[in-house]
């Protein structure tokens, strides 16, 4: 068996923002928070996975940061050979911080989503801080993504959203529109139309092309809503779910989740060996799990999987049901 060759690790539980897009499942099922795997725990999951084909490994929580042995994982991993990523709302991260991880060729992916609406949409009014992490990232060589989740609060906004972290030094955009799923499950209200996703769209290519910076939509969207996919240079948009093929995830309890957005453990760490005979994963692998409204489409399998699946699945009950954009 070979894993994907990226793995997301979820360090912790614990967060010091309020977002009203958090898409973390166990943010609506307390019952999913459990204990945290020790940093040894961790080191002994790194050497595991490597066996595996795994070669980059994406810190996130919660809030990584507030891990108060990070250094000591990071170092591990980093002693490992694996790529590394962190994903951070920025809130903890100071000048010593970025002192501790300038020595790793890590990729800094930090959450700005929105400018005006930064303290609406995060329960925190520190844009200015984060503003200020991309200049001090890009005088010391740290390569920076801002990370922009994308709502009907912060969309009329969204081109000083993406603009302001270019002018600051971010080097990449990552844009991902908001999923119900976790927190978000109580805020779906502001999920996006199918034309204010399209409207993302324009906006994100205008600012990117104007500033000659790359970028682009995670979480995959269904082919058939873009109005017009040969239009965008600078904006690659995703419409294959990677979720078990291209990356996997394990929680900080140490269960292995075919992506981020999934509410389904499938299995302990420790049980890993097992993972290729998993029922669930194996969908996830043949892509059993395409919507009947799609089952006869031209881009089937070659351009679309029908959307994002554990969206679905959140939001409808089965990851074979169509994608939230539809509903509205």
């Amino acid at each position: 068996m070979k894993l994907p060759k990226v793995m997301t690790a979820e360090l912790t539980y614990r967060c010091n923002h309020r977002c009203l897009f958090c898409s973390c499942p166990r943010e609506n099922q307390p019952k999913l928070k459990e204990n945290e795997l020790s940093a040894k725990e961790w080191k002994k999951i790194f050497a595991k996975v490597k066996e595996y084909g795994v070669q980059q490994i994406t810190f996130s929580g919660g809030e990584a940061i507030l891990r108060e042995d990070l250094f000591e994982i990071l170092e591990e991993a980093d002693r490992l050979d694996f790529s590394l990523g962190l994903i951070s709302n920025g809130k903890n991260i100071d000048e010593d911080f970025l002192r501790h991880i300038q020595k790793y060729d890590l990729l800094l992916s930090v959450s700005v989503p929105g400018i005006e609406t930064f303290e609406q949409t995060t329960g925190s009014d520190n844009v200015g801080h984060i503003l200020q992490i991309f200049d001090q990232c890009n005088e010391r060589g740290i390569r920076t993504v801002a990370n922009i989740a994308v709502t009907k609060i912060n969309l009329r906004e969204l081109y000083e959203n993406i603009a302001l972290p270019l002018l600051h030094g971010a080097k990449y955009v990552l844009l991902n529109r908001f999923l119900p799923g976790g927190r978000g499950l109580e805020n779906t209200k502001y999920l996006l139309s199918v034309d204010e996703i399209n409207q993302m769209f324009d906006v994100a290519e205008e600012v990117l092309s104007r500033a000659g910076v790359y970028g682009h939509i995670g979480t995959e969207l269904p082919f058939c809503i873009i109005k017009d996919p040969n239009k965008y240079k600078y904006l690659n948009i995703s419409s294959l779910c990677a979720a078990a093929k291209r990356f996997f995830v394990i929680d900080p309890s140490g269960y292995i989740k075919v992506c981020n957005h999934s509410p389904k453990r499938l299995c302990k760490w420790t049980e890993i060996d097992s993972l290729g005979k998993n029922e669930y994963w194996n969908r996830f692998i043949a892509r059993e799990y395409i919507p009947t409204m799609c089952q006869k489409c031209e881009y089937l399998y070659t351009k679309c999987d029908g959307g994002c699946r554990e969206a679905a699945h959140v939001y409808f009950g089965d990851i074979s049901d169509k994608d939230p954009c539809f509903e509205k």
